[in-house]
């Protein structure tokens, strides 16, 4: 009996597909969801900690501390994006392994297999 690579091919494709689209799925069930006053809070413990690290010579005004406030802020935002961001392409490209699994089985089935040498 002779194996035919493809459909394997095909196979191994729908395995990792899956696999990965379903932990792509579950740590996307897992990032926690903030509100706004977590991040506001989050916000301010960050600049107090980036302030506290400056020498008191190199302390900004008080005109500069809200403008750094969002920019932190912003800063935050932008991480948590990034993560989700990257567990949606886990996803995305699981999903995208599992239809070329799917297109490679029916082009396996369609294609006559040529005769053993």
């Amino acid at each position: 009996m002779r194996r035919n690579v493809r459909y394997h091919l095909a196979v191994l494709f729908a395995v990792i597909g899956l696999s990965l689209s379903g932990y792509g799925a579950y740590k996307l069930y897992r990032l926690p969801v903030y509100s706004e006053q977590d991040l506001d809070l989050a916000a301010e413990l960050n600049l107090s900690i980036d302030l506290a690290r400056l020498p008191p010579d190199r302390q900004p005004k008080a005109e500069a501390l809200p403008q750094m406030r969002a920019d932190v802020r912003s800063e935050i935002s932008r991480n948590l994006d990034q993560q989700r961001k990257l567990v949606q392409s886990w996803i995305q490209t699981g999903l995208v392994l599992v239809g070329m699994a799917i297109l490679q089985a029916l082009l396996q089935r369609r294609l006559p297999t040529p005769p053993p040498r």
